[in-house]
């Protein structure tokens, strides 16, 4: 008895281990799983676009969904969570809005008063406030070297009724200085910010377009004292940094430049009463978002 218990067991570990069919929500507003195939059924939740799941049974219940204006066809599939993390073993969803490619889960955070999501950047982990970790009205990201903001879609849903949802983008720039043959750390020194630009809708439900940074406007900056700069450069980073400066006129005289270092989105609503809630979205730009170089120091 305890040979043939066993073979079952092989049996259904290489079932597990072999079948398993692996697909990724690409609803943009999340996709409902529910106890039943059925849409009055009970609601258990709704997975993020890019949530990996496995499918474990087609039902052959055909159903077709309304989107946008568009109808798209399907059916109810029987799933359960990959992520040692999700909220469900088992349910049921509607088919049509999984695909077999490879999706990243986007870039979100979710408010009380709304959720901001931008499509093509994948999800980050905020940079918490050491003294008040639960303080939103300020958080901080980092970019990595293939992450772009510029001209992506930042969505915005609302949880509440509301008069305007409007946001803005600004970037500030910082010095950077370049050495072949060493490295130092970030300083924090002077820098230059752009004013808030409004961005457009691009439909209507409150999408909007992140705009680009030209290298020209990555380049601006604010009248300097040079004199004060090397002085900054010896004490923060020593007499070899110091001395690769020495004969700058300017911030923009090699090995000195001025480089994109972050990027704000500002996301303000606008309730029924006619108050006003204000989130700010900080980017930290990899230095070489516009210059490549393998050291430098960014003050």
């Amino acid at each position: 008895m305890k040979t043939v218990i066993n073979f079952l067991a092989i049996i259904v570990a290489f079932n597990f281990a072999t079948a398993q069919d692996i697909q990724y929500v690409k609803a943009d507003n999340g996709l409902v799983i529910r106890e039943k195939p059925s849409r009055g059924a009970k609601n258990l939740g709704k997975l993020e676009y890019g949530t990996p799941i496995e499918i474990t049974e087609q039902t052959n219940l055909k159903i077709d969904i309304v989107d946008d204006g568009k109808k798209i066809a399907g059916q109810w599939v029987k799933v359960r969570g990959i992520d040692a993390y999700d909220f469900f073993e088992e349910g049921y969803v509607f088919n049509g809005f999984l695909t077999e490619e490879v999706l990243q889960k986007r870039f979100k955070i979710d408010y009380e008063p709304f959720t901001v999501s931008i499509e093509g950047l994948p999800e980050k982990e905020a940079i918490k406030d050491a003294v008040n970790p639960d303080f939103d009205a300020v958080l901080m990201f980092k970019l990595e070297e293939d992450d772009k903001l510029e001209g992506k879609t930042i969505r915005i849903k609302h949880h509440q009724e509301f008069r305007t949802i409007e946001v803005f983008q600004k970037h500030q720039n910082s010095i950077a200085v370049t050495d072949d043959k060493s490295h130092s750390d970030f300083i924090d020194w002077q820098h230059y910010y752009s004013s808030w630009r409004p961005l457009k809708t691009i439909s209507s439900n409150k999408r909007f377009k992140a705009l680009p940074i030209s290298k020209k406007e990555a380049k601006r900056f604010i009248n300097v004292n040079v004199e004060e700069l090397k002085s900054v450069v010896k004490d923060a980073c020593g007499d070899s940094w110091a001395e690769t400066i020495k004969d700058i006129k300017s911030v923009k005289d090699h090995p000195t430049s001025v480089a994109l270092s972050k990027l704000f989105l500002r996301v303000v609503m606008t309730d029924l009463d006619g108050n006003k809630i204000e989130k700010i979205i900080i980017f930290e730009v990899p230095i070489d978002y516009h210059i490549n170089k393998d050291s430098y120091a960014k003050l």
